[in-house]
């Protein structure tokens, strides 16, 4: 019977007895006797003696006392004396090492004989057949994939390469330590496979959890005509018990049985597995049918129905839930099974923690965790994985890690789980670091670095990981497009978004749902309404994002009426609106003065479509009430709200105070800003703007005082323009950029320019830097910024006046909206 086993070493060729040998087992007693002085020697002058005995008598040449001179040799790093002693021995060099090799592989010392194979390598001695099964042997022990790779490398220099025993250790090397790409490729190279050769491609399918896979690999090898074994039914029955699949686990039953083939013990196991009372297995299987053809309501009456559950019944359930997305119904249902003495095997377990992982339910999870510590399983494979996400999902990054390690075999699963863990932490350094580790990068790895670089706004990093990705041989998906077109948004890249925009039509990529809605919110939020609306007018099949995304975009540009025409149309498509729909038409109105409209909004997503405003809702009132002065009407909304305002509302409130110059309210919205963060820095700032316009020139300073006196250091500015398919930053007086001359010289221009027109010149703001850097480094084009902070008043006139006196188009966009400067005109019209 044929055993896919890497640690299977092929019995060596038998040698007939030397004359030595046969001395030596009529004479044990001399020889024993020189093995034990050479075990008390430890250098090379007290071998001096010992070898003059070797020679006389002629132990020399007894086999057992080579193998141990060898040892010696190795153990004092003597291994240049070594050749000229044991040429005494009459013995070949490579076999000595052999049998010196196959006593550290039955001592079950694999480190040892790896250590031996670089000793030979460095010696110079030859390298046979044999050597190569102890050294593939050796390293599947230890799981040394790279040591298993280095000697496959030497076997094929050595023209051993094509021995299809050694490739079949190979393979059951590479399959023990989940080397998936190396085992298929191994197993491709052969003119003729045999039944061990398709029993580890089987087998390691098995390992990987593909069972699919597995039953397609078994009817090719039917197919082939090459009979299974034991070793092949084990592997089989063994998938179909995880899978559930209790059809085609009676099929392979059937087949042994009418193969005549031998139920040993690990077979009849699995089958037990199958099999249970057959009353069971027919509910079971009927149950089956229901999940798989999403028949859930007829599943849980049938489940109900049954008078006895296995644990197959069980796990169908508990597995179904979790398909579906009940989770806390999958974990009920599993602490049901547990409180009915039914011990869950692997697959229950995988299945609970999934659920765990979905949901709040990280308690629970980890009592799991002790069940299969009490309970001495084994953590590893799909187990292994799904306490690693458990707590990495659950940012107990040290317990995922110490799981990580302990891992025998770390799939990409097992990777992906732990990146995932880093990127949710927002250790971004960390994740990176890990990701490099990563050894066979698939798609989800991409994926979850360039999402973590987009959720912590690391624009120029998640651009270089991309185009990194790119000389990868792993193609991006939608999420991967989806992640960068939110980057290009979130920094106003055009021209990447716009190179994306052409990638994906290029590919003849399907727009769904999450791309369209990606390109259009790109191209909103990078300034290009236009192309925004081009786009948002071709796609016929639009949800709820879609309408919202282009909604939104005609309020970051202040079109309010188009924002409230395209709500109508939305409306008469049938289509619901949700929560942040309404935040983006309530935005719209608010940026376009439609106070009309703005409480007909307010009042119909409350009644009509009962949706209970958040705080966003209220913000843009708010913003919209205080747009108009009506500042009183706004406090008394601000303090019917039914939770409470947070720093957004209330520094809205504050900015229309001064709008409007009303220092009483202003104080008070001064207050409870303080209240909610006594180091908020703008409002300090803003208060003593508002004491200035009114002329109280001491309070001004008072509060400039009390913002030094606090500690409190203002939030400083940053703006960002592409230039060239690059990112540039600038904060507030940056000489960082390599074209600062420049850009100052610029900006000293500009400055004798507004002093002829008796403008304020001195400020040298980030948006100026990065508008100055705009005019030096484009001819013509649109100027495009994007602020992280609201602009002051000051940059605001500085921006009209250079696209007037200029003839450039400005469009910035800070953390309110879009302010787009032509001929010394805002689209803003001064409010913002």
């Amino acid at each position: 019977m044929a055993v896919a086993s890497p640690a299977a070493v092929p019995p060596l060729r038998r040698r007939s007895r030397t004359p030595a040998e046969r001395r030596s087992s009529t004479a044990p007693s001399r020889s024993q006797n020189l093995i034990s002085l050479l075990s008390s020697c430890s250098s090379i002058q007290e071998f001096a003696p010992i070898h003059a005995r070797l020679i006389t008598t002629g132990s020399i040449r007894d086999p057992l006392v080579a193998r141990r001179l060898l040892g010696f040799f190795v153990s004092v790093d003597g291994l240049g004396h070594c050749r000229r002693v044991l040429s005494g021995t009459h013995l070949s060099e490579t076999a000595l090492w052999n049998d010196y090799m196959q006593d550290q592989l039955r001592d079950d010392s694999p480190g040892d004989v790896l250590a031996s194979y670089r000793h030979m390598v460095g010696a110079g001695v030859a390298l046979d057949m044999s050597t190569f099964h102890f050294l593939i042997s050796a390293a599947s022990r230890v799981m040394a994939v790279e040591d298993v790779g280095e000697v496959q490398g030497r076997m094929l220099k050595s023209g051993l390469g094509f021995s299809d025993s050694l490739r079949k250790n190979l393979m059951g090397a590479y399959a023990k330590a989940g080397r998936l790409r190396e085992v298929r490729q191994l197993f491709s190279e052969f003119p003729e496979r045999d039944v061990v050769a398709w029993n580890t491609m089987i087998s390691c399918y098995v390992r990987m959890g593909m069972f699919r896979e597995s039953l397609d690999s078994f009817g090719r090898m039917l197919a082939d005509g090459v009979e299974p074994d034991e070793v092949t039914m084990v592997s089989l029955v063994s998938a179909c018990a995880k899978m559930r699949d209790l059809e085609t686990g009676e099929k392979m039953h059937l087949y042994i049985d009418e193969n005549g083939m031998e139920i040993g013990g690990s077979l009849l196991n699995c089958l037990a597995d199958i099999e249970a009372e057959n009353d069971v297995i027919s509910w079971t299987t009927l149950l089956c049918g229901y999940v798989k053809a999403d028949r859930m309501d007829e599943a849980e009456k049938l489940f109900d129905r049954m008078a006895e559950r296995n644990l197959i019944s069980w796990t169908t359930m508990t597995s179904a839930y979790v398909q579906a997305g009940r989770y806390l119904e999958s974990l009920e249902l599993f602490i049901e099974m547990m409180l009915e003495d039914v011990t869950p095997d692997e697959v229950a377990l995988v299945t609970a923690l999934t659920a765990c992982v979905n949901m709040d339910g990280y308690d629970i999870g980890r009592s799991i965790h002790g069940f299969i510590v009490k309970h001495g399983m084994t953590v590893e494979g799909m187990l292994g994985n799904s306490l690693l996400s458990l707590y990495a999902k659950f940012g107990r990054l040290d317990d995922a890690y110490s799981i990580f390690q302990h891992l025998p075999c770390k799939t990409a699963v097992s990777w992906n789980s732990m990146l995932d863990g880093f990127c949710r932490a927002g250790d971004v350094d960390k994740a990176r670091g890990f990701f490099n580790e990563i050894p066979e990068k698939d798609l989800i790895s991409w994926n979850t670095m360039i999402g973590c670089y987009t959720r912590t706004r690391s624009a120029q990093e998640s651009f270089e990981l991309f185009h990194q990705m790119q000389s990868s041989d792993i193609k991006p998906d939608k999420i991967t497009l989806a992640n960068m077109l939110s980057t290009c948004a979130s920094v106003g890249a055009l021209s990447h978004g716009a190179w994306i925009h052409l990638y994906i039509q290029k590919n003849r990529i399907q727009l769904d749902h999450v791309l369209g809605t990606a390109l259009v919110d790109m191209y909103g939020k990078c300034g290009s309404v236009e192309k925004a609306t081009a786009l948002f007018s071709k796609i016929t099949d639009k949800n709820v994002c879609l309408w919202t995304a282009m909604i939104g975009a005609y309020a970051m540009e202040g079109q309010a009426q188009k924002a409230v025409d395209l709500f109508s149309e939305m409306e008469a498509t049938g289509i619901k609106p949700d929560q942040v729909t309404f935040i983006a038409l309530l935005s719209a109105c608010s940026h376009g003065g439609l106070i009309d409209e703005g409480y007909k909004y307010f009042h119909k997503m409350k009644n009509e479509y009962r949706i209970e405003p958040g705080i966003q809702h209220y913000g843009c009132m708010v913003d919209l009430l205080g747009r108009f002065g009506r500042l009183k009407e706004a406090l008394e909304l601000i303090h019917s709200m039914p939770v409470e305002a947070d720093t957004i509302i209330w520094s809205s409130f504050m900015r229309a105070c001064e709008t409007h110059q009303n220092v009483e309210l202003a104080e008070y919205a001064h207050k409870r800003l303080v209240e909610i963060n006594p180091t908020n820095d703008a409002a300090h700032v803003l208060l003593s703007k508002i004491y200035a316009r009114a002329g109280r020139w001491d309070d001004a300073s008072l509060a400039r005082t009390k913002l030094h006196e606090l500690g409190i250091r203002k939030h400083p500015g940053c703006s960002l323009i592409e230039q060239n398919g690059t990112v540039h930053e600038f904060r507030a007086e940056d000489f960082s950029n390599s074209q600062s001359p420049e850009i100052y010289s610029m900006l000293g221009e500009i400055d004798e320019r507004l002093q002829k027109e008796r403008h304020e010149t001195s400020s040298h703001h980030s948006e100026r830097l990065a508008v100055a850097f705009g005019l030096i480094s484009s001819n013509n084009s649109t100027i495009r910024i994007v602020n992280n902070l609201r602009i002051c008043g000051d940059c605001h006139s500085f921006m009209k006046f250079v696209s007037f006196t200029y003839e450039r188009e400005i469009i910035l966009r800070d953390n309110y909206r879009f302010h787009r400067f032509s001929a010394g005109q805002c689209s803003c019209r001064e409010y913002w």
